[in-house]
């Protein structure tokens, strides 16, 4: 269903307020230093409209999303811009899937983003994949509860980003720790089947 719709406005996505950092016409990663409202307004009604597109064949969705992801991870196809408009619209059909197709999907995202986040070099490369990363996982509470080496993982990671200097990494990190905290704040704090400890001990 609308199969060629959905690779251009996935290839378009706008970027969501949550993102903090963009990339300037130098190629340069900079913060974001002001809220754009047209920018804000456009990803709104782009993201409803792959979520209406999604309602109607999610398959064809999850399809163009993997496969393009997984073309990031060869150097011959890596593209910063690519990789950001992939994860905000991973984003932007949080809460479309079913929570079965939700956690297949979801494992295959972040695992190639952790893939990313390890093999390529470079302060812009990794400052972009940080942000894709904590947006992601931002979007998708319900998969985080659910899956408590994920959670896990993902909270460290952010612990780690928390230490960066590059612009706008660590305030990302410090508020996408705070909205997972908010949505996953048993998971954090309970001690988990096979630990020790509680995550935040």
């Amino acid at each position: 269903f609308f199969y060629d719709l959905k690779v251009i406005i996935i290839g378009r996505m706008p970027k969501p307020e949550e993102v903090l950092i963009r990339e300037d016409d130098n190629g340069e990663i900079i913060r974001e230093c002001t809220e754009e409202t047209q920018t804000k307004n456009i990803h709104i009604k782009t993201k409803k409209i792959l979520e209406e597109l999604t309602k109607l064949n999610s398959s064809s969705t999850r399809t163009i999303i993997l496969e393009k992801m997984s073309n990031q991870i060869k150097d011959l196809f890596w593209n910063r811009t690519v990789l950001n408009t992939l994860c905000w619209s991973v984003g932007a059909i949080s809460g479309i899937l079913t929570k079965e197709i939700e956690n297949h999907f979801l494992v295959a995202i972040i695992k190639d983003l952790l893939l990313l986040c390890e093999i390529k070099k470079g302060k812009e490369n990794k400052a972009v994949i940080a942000s894709n990363i904590m947006y992601v996982v931002g979007q998708y509470p319900r998969f985080l509860r659910s899956h408590w080496k994920f959670l896990k993982a993902v909270v460290f990671k952010l612990f780690e980003f928390m230490q960066e200097s590059y612009p706008g990494v660590k305030d990302m990190a410090c508020d996408t720790f705070s909205k997972i905290g908010n949505k996953c704040i048993q998971s954090i704090i309970e001690i988990q089947e096979y630990e020790k400890i509680s995550l935040l001990e």
